[in-house]
Order: C-alpha cells, then structure tokens, then sequence
C-alpha cells in the first residue's frame, strides 16, 4: 500500500482512484481482520477516513465531488469516534505514567486507571459489532463511488492551490494559536498540520530529500499537537470525575496536565513557525513546479 502518487500514474485522476481505493480497501480488510481487536481496528479506520480527507482535500480545486466526499468520511469517522475516546484517555494516563512515575512513585496512576475505568465502561461487543459492519457499508460504497471520481485541470495548478489552501490555513491557525493559546485554537492547528502532513506524503516522490524532512518536522508537531490536545480533554471530561473521587488525586493530577501542557505548547508552536516559514503562496507554487519537473522524467 502506497499513500502518495506514482510516475506510473497515468494521470491525476488515476493516482487519486488509486490511491483512495487503497485507503478504502486496507480500511475494509481492517474491519474483517479479528485479530486486530476493537480499539486498534476503529483507531485505524479513522486514520483511513483522515488519509482519503486528506487526499480530497489537495486535489480540491479539480475535484467537483469534494464537499460530498469530504463531508461522508468526515461523518464516517465521528461515526466511530466515541469508540476512540476511551483508549485515548487511558493512552494519556500511560504517557502521564512514563513521564512522572518515578517522581510520583506507588499505585497513584493505577488508582487513576481504575477511576477512569469505572467512569467510562467501554461500548458493549454487540454495539461495536453492529457499528463496525456499519462502517464496512460505507468504505463499500465509497470504494464503488471512487470508478466516478474525476478531478479536472492541469496537475501543477491544481495541486499548487491545493497545498496552498492548507497551508494558508494552517499559518492562520498558528498565528491564532500562539494569540489566544486556548485548547481549541491549539487543535485548529493540529487538524491544519495533519492535512499538509499528509499532503507532503501525497507528494514525497516529487521532490523525495526536500519534502521528507517536511514530513518528519510534520509528524512531529501533529504528534505533540495530538498529546496537547489528549490532555486537554482529559482535563475537561475527566479531571473532575476523579477529583470528586478524590480531591488529593484529582489536584495532583491536575498539576502534572499543567506542567505537560506548559511544555508542549511553547515547543508547539516553534515547530509551526519553523515548518510554516515560508508564505503560502510560493510555497504552493513550488509544489507546482516541482511536480512538473518530476513528471517530465516519466517521459525521458
């Protein structure tokens, strides 16, 4: 499986198909795969919905299909997130652990874990199984709605706007970030660095030493944006669960999320201004270029 487009497409419109229905299909075989357990197969699948968003979302300027594509994996995706949560509050309590479980010492984290768990009981086996045939209708049809898919131009254009756009609004997340640095705006930007991320990987062929260091510093910053936003939901929805249980507990949780959140955010933002130097436009221009120059190859 390949998640980025190839000399060997004859076209833009045959990468995309090709490309989407990869998604689509890796996503179908998830779901029929038991080997994987619940909480990997839904954590999968909406990285599938995000990959084909992602896909859409840079051809975009050809592509008439876009808003209904966009708006059905987007749907399918919070279909299943609720399914999600649970095992990324129990991910932030780990990485809590691994950071301060030397310092705090004892069963403090596994009495955490247990509140937790008594506070959200997990989806029972029949509603997770009924949801994930659910989705396995969706990616089918989506994989026959992909034989339509046309997108409409020429490649340079169409893909130098595409990288554009995103990157636009990813400047403007990262500046609204560091202006008001609220949990919300820090998540605008996250959503807006996994689209050029995934973008970059779309295109890491075009120009392969270039863009793979765009990839990593991207991967990066989503990475520690996602750990941001994790311990911001959990301070919101569970924080105060547990400090009904346990006033001590909560406060001393609470003050480790503090102390996280202190040192993400500032590194956070250093990583967007480091990967978002350049403006926009230029930027999506050279996408342009660069694409052009590689294709020319297929044909020398």
């Amino acid at each position: 499986m390949s998640y980025s487009f190839r000399l060997s497409d004859h076209s833009l419109t045959d990468g995309v198909r090709r490309i989407a229905r990869s998604q689509i299909e890796t996503a179908i075989a998830e779901i029929d795969d038991k080997t994987l357990g619940p909480v990997t197969t839904v954590h999968q699948l909406r990285k599938r919905c995000k990959k084909v968003r992602g896909l859409v979302r840079l051809v975009r300027p050809g592509f008439k299909d876009y808003a209904e594509e966009n708006a059905a994996f987007r749907d399918l995706s919070r279909s299943l997130a609720d399914l999600r949560d649970a095992g990324a509050l129990l991910e932030t309590v780990a990485a809590l652990e691994a950071r301060f479980g030397e310092v705090i010492g004892g069963p403090f984290f596994a009495d955490v874990r247990e509140t937790l768990a008594a506070a959200s009981p997990p989806a029972g086996d029949e509603d997770v199984t009924d949801r994930l045939a659910g989705a396995r209708a969706a990616f089918e049809d989506a994989l026959t709605r992909t034989h339509d898919w046309k997108v409409k131009g020429k490649a340079p254009e169409i893909l130098g706007r595409g990288v554009k756009q995103t990157y636009k609004r990813a400047e403007t997340a990262l500046a609204q970030a560091e202006q008001d640095g609220t949990p919300v705006e820090f998540h605008e930007f996250r959503k807006r660095v996994k689209y050029h991320w995934y973008h970059m990987r779309l295109l890491k062929h075009v120009w392969p030493k270039m863009i793979h260091a765009r990839i990593v510093e991207a991967r990066h910053l989503a990475t520690s944006l996602g750990d941001l936003h994790d311990l911001a939901v959990f301070r919101l929805t569970v924080l105060p669960l547990i400090e009904h249980a346990d006033a001590k507990t909560g406060e001393v949780l609470g003050g480790l999320i503090e102390a996280e959140e202190k040192r993400l955010a500032p590194e956070c933002l250093h990583h967007g201004h480091r990967l978002f130097a350049e403006k926009a436009g230029p930027f999506g221009k050279g996408v342009g270029a660069y694409w052009s120059t590689w294709r020319e190859t297929a044909r020398v």
